[in-house]
């Protein structure tokens, strides 16, 4: 234990005093160029797990500008494999927590608890990765439960503007305001009183945002280039026809095989004037083609879509490798399968341990014996598809 306790202490005043010359330096000039007004909080405990809603890329760096100090955030292994500075900052120097896919979750609760217990302030998106459609995502009670258990402090942040800045479909980001805010400071003998529940429940309230309804209440403009390009990473099924993977995006437009056509605002809801707009938004299409999904997978009997064009990695010791290229990928009610000419990769459904969008549109898959994949396309598609009939095919809600 004690090994362990010096080891996530080995950068850390190397990780502050890096984060310090950039605050100093070029904390405000950042918030100017990137147009984000965040409000400045002295925490009254030294030692916190900061929880935050995920909406930006950059939602770690306007919580240190705000709070005016180092925390270390739990991020996802994808980030280290993202270009050779990411993975020695935030890497080799323990810049940041690794929640690496394949571990199971109770390694990365022990690595949290002991940066606490050596007086690192954590930083958490409850979430677990970006919005997908606008809306705060699902928090899991095991958020409540690591609070519990670990006896510290907790600080419950806002972020809004993030996603209509730029949607976790789109490749190019918008101008616009983003605005960040502490909304409360816990103390750990109040939080103790709590129950997990309770405490859960609480992080949802705080942390929660509608980008859209946000949108209504204070008006922003949102300006860009093609700015509906690749929102069929997200809207994978057609309000008109009802076709999956019918939508196509270029420019402002995104168009249905069956004529339907929208075109994206620049305050970040759909318009036309060539057709009724059925949703204006992307969470509200989101949430009626989940329901359709969820439909019409499990009225499936077998053989439910298959696109083609994939490639296939494999991950060992965070680093990738082609697997396949130019595969088939094939869903079904009990497994999904790659093909590529004789090559077949079978991945039952019951026996995955996780699967998961770890980007715009990769689809990560454990399988039972533990190997990691990811499934890329070089051109548009919906992962979402695959990711949410896991959950529907297993009796679970895909929230």
């Amino acid at each position: 234990m004690a090994d362990k306790k010096k080891n996530v202490r080995r950068f850390y005043a190397l990780d502050k005093a890096f984060i310090r010359v950039l605050l100093t330096f070029i904390g405000k000039p950042l918030m100017k160029s990137l147009n984000a007004e965040v409000e400045p909080y002295a925490p009254k405990n030294d030692t916190f797990i900061i929880v935050s809603n995920h909406s930006n890329v950059m939602d770690p760096g306007y919580q240190m500008i705000s709070l005016d100090r180092y925390i270390r955030y739990v991020a996802t292994d994808y980030l280290l494999r993202a270009n050779f500075l990411t993975k020695f900052l935030l890497g080799t120097l323990d810049g940041v927590i690794v929640k690496r896919r394949e571990m199971p979750s109770s390694v990365l609760v022990e690595e949290i608890l002991e940066n606490l217990k050596a007086g690192i302030p954590v930083g958490l998106h409850a979430e677990g990765m970006l919005t997908t459609n606008g809306e705060t995502g699902f928090v899991s009670e095991h958020t409540g439960q690591l609070i519990k258990e670990s006896g510290a402090a907790l600080i419950t942040y806002r972020i809004t503007g993030g996603y209509l800045r730029r949607p976790r479909w789109a490749n190019i980001q918008r101008t616009g305001i983003i605005r960040g805010r502490v909304v409360a400071e816990y103390e750990p003998e109040d939080l103790a009183s709590l129950s997990v529940e309770e405490i859960t429940d609480l992080i949802r309230r705080d942390i929660y945002v509608n980008a859209f309804e946000e949108q209504k209440k204070n008006p922003c403009v949102y300006k860009g280039e093609k700015l509906a390009e690749h929102a069929e990473r997200l809207l994978f099924i057609c309000p008109k026809c009802g076709g999956v993977a019918t939508m196509h995006s270029a420019g402002d437009k995104l168009t249905c095989e069956c004529g339907y056509e929208l075109t994206y605002g620049e305050d970040g809801f759909w318009h036309s004037d060539k057709n009724d707009v059925i949703f204006d938004n992307d969470l509200d299409w989101d949430r009626w083609q989940r329901e359709e999904w969820k439909k019409t997978v499990l009225a499936k009997e077998d053989f439910i879509i298959s696109e083609d064009d994939m490639l296939v990695y494999k991950v060992v010791n965070n680093e990738r490798t082609l697997f396949m290229s130019g595969a088939v990928i094939s869903l079904y009610k009990d497994r999904i399968e790659l093909k590529k000419g004789g090559e077949n990769l079978c991945l039952p459904l019951g026996t995955l341990k996780r699967v998961q969008i770890p980007s715009k549109q990769n689809l990560a898959i454990i399988d039972g014996a533990n190997n990691y994949y990811i499934i890329a396309r070089n051109s548009p598609w919906s992962s979402a598809k695959y990711l949410a009939a896991w959950y529907y095919l297993n009796g679970k809600d895909y929230k």
